[in-house]
């Protein structure tokens, strides 16, 4: 994983974390969203927009291609739920709260 972020207001930028609970409804601290966890590859991450909270060392085809599938990432255990429309990355709702952490890699388990 390359980065980690919270967004405690939208309107406010991001700060730059080493490590999160990822609780049921995205990581401690940040704004309620729509979706609970928006993960971004690191060649598509910008620091304005999106407000990605976990930016990942993987080519942007191969995280798209992890929608419907399980994966983990330190403590936490996510589903992979669908592209946004208007900006790079993937969605993903929480199945198993966990802390994250920098240093940690993403597992994948495949679909559903």
């Amino acid at each position: 994983m390359s980065s980690l972020f919270i967004y405690p207001e939208s309107d406010s930028p991001g700060q730059e974390i080493d490590s999160v609970e990822v609780t049921p409804t995205g990581p401690k601290g940040n704004r309620a969203k729509k979706h609970a966890v928006h993960l971004v590859s690191a060649e598509e991450y910008v620091g304005t927009h999106p407000k990605a909270n976990i930016v990942l060392d993987i080519e942007p085809e191969a995280l798209i291609s992890l929608v419907g599938s399980v994966i983990r990432i330190g403590g936490c255990t996510l589903t992979v739920t669908k592209r946004p429309s208007n900006c790079p990355g993937v969605y993903a709702d929480v199945v198993e709260a966990g802390e994250v952490a920098v240093e940690d890699v993403l597992l994948a388990a495949g679909p559903e």
